[in-house]
């Protein structure tokens, strides 16, 4: 079993502690230099801040780092230009079967019968995918992801496949899938 948060993942948990130690911080110093008891907002603020050197620690120890390889600003904010109908989510689900089981695994996974034989191994769908815009999804399927072997799908695949599959990759991500 894999950790089930990413490196990127736990770096915005302890962001979101490390804010809180701050406000914590500040309401005891507000509170200290008021002459009133701070000991109670001083001790939550260092139990957040040793939290999230713990999710730091976590993050850069036992979290995988799922790779996400730099995209070109027009790729991350392109619209998917398929409808978000049954009928495409079908149709990319239909793609997805006969190109990306093979390694992805069925349900997105990354467990796919090769995903074995592969290092990195392909990375689970369902915590990546949402953790994206859909522009820069289609960008990796038509690219390939370096470093990986996640092929470039773009001579293979037409535009219309690839947004397709994106909406299936979204819909499964969200428990919607056929």
């Amino acid at each position: 079993m894999s950790f089930p948060i990413s490196r990127e993942g736990m770096q915005q948990i302890a962001l979101l502690l490390l804010f809180g130690a701050a406000l914590f911080g500040m309401l005891a110093g507000w509170r200290w230099r008021r002459g009133r008891i701070f000991r109670r907002q001083a001790t939550s603020g260092a139990i957040l801040a040793g939290l999230a050197s713990v999710a730091l620690v976590l993050g850069y120890t036992v979290a995988p780092n799922i790779p996400t390889p730099p995209v070109p600003l027009a790729a991350r904010f392109a619209q998917n230009p398929v409808p978000d109908m049954p009928e495409a989510i079908a149709a990319g689900a239909a793609t997805y079967q006969a190109r990306c089981a093979i390694c992805h695994g069925p349900r997105g996974r990354g467990d796919g019968p090769a995903a074995f034989t592969l290092r990195p191994r392909p990375v689970d769908l369902t915590i990546h995918v949402p953790q994206h815009a859909q522009g820069e999804v289609e960008y990796w399927i038509a690219s390939g992801i370096g470093g990986t072997a996640m092929p470039a799908w773009r001579d293979e695949l037409t535009e219309t496949q690839r947004w397709e599959l994106v909406r299936f990759l979204f819909a499964l991500a969200e428990g919607r899938a056929p």
